[in-house]
């Protein structure tokens, strides 16, 4: 591409053209739509808030920046009440991301919540490398019910200890 286009560059990840962004649509005073980027710059984050928004802090019904709040929020740190997905998600019904808290289901590397899955899954339903919970599932299994290779669970005390009453 010639460098005396005006698009050179636009789609890269530094910003367009290594400039902040500040879109709202349709006004700036009431924005739907609402991208708002710092660009280059350090030290200066910029709010986006909106029906949708995108920026570096973002605060919107759908929401995707490096820190997102809303119902459905994508981003590093990401804040839901529906759905959230990043590397830290935390949302009400479902997250997804590295390290992910819900009240019903996450899937990541550690997860938190009602049914889990991940590496590390902490709920009352676990399935993962270790799986800890009322019932849970995997290689190291800790709780009330489960199955697994290395199984801590009170059924399997209980069964252990059955084997050595005398009847």
């Amino acid at each position: 591409m010639s460098s005396k286009n005006w698009f050179n560059g636009m789609w890269e990840s530094r910003g367009w053209n290594q400039r902040e962004i500040d879109y709202q649509w349709p006004s700036p005073s009431l924005p739907i739509i609402n991208i708002r980027t710092g660009g280059m710059r350090k030290g200066r984050h910029r709010v986006a808030i909106g029906v949708f928004a995108v920026g570096d802090i973002a605060v919107g019904l759908v929401s995707i920046g490096v820190v997102s709040v809303g119902i459905f929020s994508i981003g590093a740190v990401a804040i839901s009440w529906l759905a959230s997905f990043g590397a830290v998600a935390i949302a009400s019904y479902l997250a997804g991301g590295a390290v992910a808290i819900s009240n019903w289901l996450s899937i990541g590397a550690v997860a938190v919540g009602k049914l889990a899955l991940g590496a590390v899954a902490i709920g009352k339903t676990a399935l993962g490398a270790v799986g800890m919970g009322e019932s849970a599932y995997g290689f190291v299994v800790i709780g009330q019910h489960g199955f697994g290779l290395i199984p801590i669970t009170v059924d399997f005390a209980k069964w252990i200890t059955g084997l050595f009453k005398p009847s």
